[in-house]
C-alpha cells in the first residue's frame, strides 16, 4: 500500500489511516470508540456528499480528478483506488435492504444521462469459496484467476512464494514480498 501519511486529509485523516491499518492505537476504549464514531459519521457524510459532486461537479473537474490526477498516480495505486471504491460500495449496499445491480444500474444510467444517454446494464455474481486446492487446481489447469484468488494463494501459508512464482514467471523467479498486483496485472 502506498505511503498514505504524505496525503491531505480526505474522509480519513492521517491518523485515522494510521489506525485503520493498525499503525495507531488508543489509550483507552473511549477513545477509540470516538475514533470509529467520527470514521462512521464522516463516512456517511461523504457518500450523502457524492449526490452533490454528481450533480454540481464539472467535467473539468472531473477531467482533472480522474484523467489527470488519478492517471499520474502509479497503475496499482489508481486501479487498487477504483477497485476498492466500488468493493466498499458492494460491502456497504449489501448491508441493506438494497440489490447491488439495481444500485449499479441506476449510477451508470445516471451518469450516461449526463451525455444524453442510456445504458443496459446487467451484472451476475456467482460465489464460491476461496481454496487453496481449487486454486492451485485451477492454476495447473492453465486457467487465469482473479487479483483477489491470487493474493489469496500470495497470503496463504499452504502454498510457497517460489512454488506461486512457478504459474506466473517463465523464469520462475519469486515473488518478493510487495504488491501481488504489481506482479500479475496482465491476470
Amino acid at each position: 500500500m502506498p505511503d498514505s501519511s504524505a496525503r491531505d486529509r480526505g474522509v480519513l485523516t492521517n491518523a485515522d489511516r494510521a489506525y485503520l491499518r493498525g499503525d495507531r492505537t488508543y489509550g483507552s476504549v473511549q477513545a477509540e470508540r470516538n475514533a470509529r464514531a467520527r470514521i462512521r459519521q464522516r463516512t456517511l457524510d461523504a457518500l450523502l456528499d457524492f449526490e452533490t459532486l454528481v450533480e454540481g461537479l464539472e467535467d473539468r473537474d472531473l477531467d482533472l480528478v480522474f484523467a489527470s490526477s488519478l492517471a499520474d498516480r502509479d497503475g496499482t495505486e489508481a486501479f487498487d483506488a477504483l477497485v476498492s471504491t466500488v468493493a466498499f460500495l458492494y460491502r456497504g449496499v449489501d448491508r441493506t435492504d438494497l440489490d447491488f445491480e439495481t444500485v449499479l444500474r441506476e449510477g451508470v444510467n445516471l451518469a450516461e444521462a449526463a451525455d444524453d444517454r442510456a445504458a443496459t446494464v446487467s451484472l451476475d455474481v456467482t460465489n464460491h469459496d476461496l481454496d487453496v486446492d481449487h486454486l492451485t487446481g485451477k492454476l495447473e489447469a492453465g486457467e487465469s484467476l482473479s487479483l483477489t484468488e491470487i493474493a489469496y494463494l500470495y497470503e496463504s501459508t499452504e502454498v510457497a512464494r517460489d512454488e506461486l512464482a512457478t504459474y506466473f514467471d517463465d523464469d520462475a523467479g519469486e515473488l518478493d514480498d510487495g504488491r501481488v498486483q504489481s506482479k500479475v496485472t496482465d491476470y
